[in-house]
């Protein structure tokens, strides 16, 4: 548009510099050609009559260069004919407006494109749109993405909080004029519908969450907010790519009961798992005592007159092999007293 009322405005200039200058030389040819008359005339009288005085011709007539007032159209109409050609780059969709604010359609692929001098091009971000809300940062937008302050939530416990996120989301080049029949500009679709939607998402999410599964669990979260906001945006042309939750800050009173009760819990476990170690030893211990004792009772079983008999012959035959036996016979007298 105001590349176009630029140009009208250097056609017009050019134009006007052109009349003018123009009407200016007629006038001063005019003059001019009724003073050489008047020259030429007197100049007869003076040499007819021999007069003393002759008469001086007169100055050609000062004429004003319609040069500049061309340069000046030329200088619109090479403007105009830039403003028939725009470029786009991989990744964007440029939607055609006409003065009049109706649409005339839109690009999806890359290079140069022309159209009408009174046509506007709107560009739209397809892909790699980053929405971060996080700490206490400014409010920015760009393009498809937005920078913002921290989400506010309260969980399912009723205990609030603050969550640092972010959505990455691409858009589907053929919902591009839809989207700015309803809603504009990129900038402002974004800050109009996206960055609210991601807002109100995650608090409606989180409510449905209690405080230990959000400081313990923060996976599940995710998936929750990533689900909503795809069925939310489902028909629009947008796409979530992936959902971040970077942070979730509790006030310090939360946090520290929470540290207090895992500390609790930690150490309730290890006296848990020392008593179940004590319970697997002792059990162990009776085991391995019933087994002997069981072993002792079937050897005592197995031991009667003839087989400790038996034992004892196998015995002295054992040592009778080295020579170092002697046989006394019953009730005879020793050889050695040994008392």
């Amino acid at each position: 548009m105001i590349r176009l009322i630029i140009c009208a405005g250097l056609g017009i200039a050019g134009a006007a510099t052109c009349v003018v200058a123009h009407s200016h030389n007629k006038r001063e040819r005019e003059e001019y050609e009724r003073k050489n008359e008047e020259y030429l005339e007197a100049l007869k009288e003076y040499e007819d009559h021999n007069r003393c005085y002759k008469p001086s011709r007169p100055d050609e007539p000062a004429t004003v260069p319609v040069a500049g007032g061309l340069a000046v159209i030329a200088l619109a109409a090479v403007i105009a004919a830039t403003g028939c050609f725009y470029s786009q780059d991989t990744g964007e969709v440029c939607v055609i407006r006409n003065i009049g604010g109706s649409l005339a359609g839109s690009t999806s692929e890359a290079g140069f494109h022309g159209k009408a001098p009174w046509q506007n091009v709107v560009t739209y971000d397809t892909r790699n749109n980053l929405i971060n809300f996080y700490g206490d940062t400014d409010y920015k937008v760009n393009g498809g993405s937005y920078d913002g302050k921290q989400v506010s939530i309260n969980d399912k416990s009723g205990a609030s909080a603050n969550i640092d996120i972010q959505v990455n989301y691409s858009l589907n080049p053929d919902a591009a004029l839809t989207l700015y029949s309803e809603y504009g500009t990129q900038e402002s679709f974004v800050e109009k519908y996206i960055s609210n939607d991601v807002r109100a998402v995650t608090r409606e999410v989180s409510g449905k969450f209690d405080t230990v599964t959000m400081l313990t669990d923060r996976s599940q979260f995710t998936k929750a907010v990533q689900k909503a906001l795809t069925e939310k945006w489902d028909g629009m042309g947008l796409t979530v790519e992936q959902v971040s939750v970077q942070d979730v800050r509790y006030p310090k009173n939360i946090t520290k009961s929470y540290s207090e009760a895992q500390a609790a819990e930690v150490a309730k476990q290890k006296a848990q798992n020392k008593q179940e170690t004590a319970k697997v030893e002792a059990e162990t211990k009776k085991i391995e005592a019933q087994g002997q004792a069981d072993a002792n009772a079937i050897l005592a079983n197995s031991l009667n007159e003839n087989v400790i008999q038996q034992n004892y012959i196998d015995a002295l035959k054992s040592i009778g092999k080295n020579g170092n036996l002697v046989v006394v016979p019953e009730n005879s007298t020793p050889l050695v007293d040994v008392k």
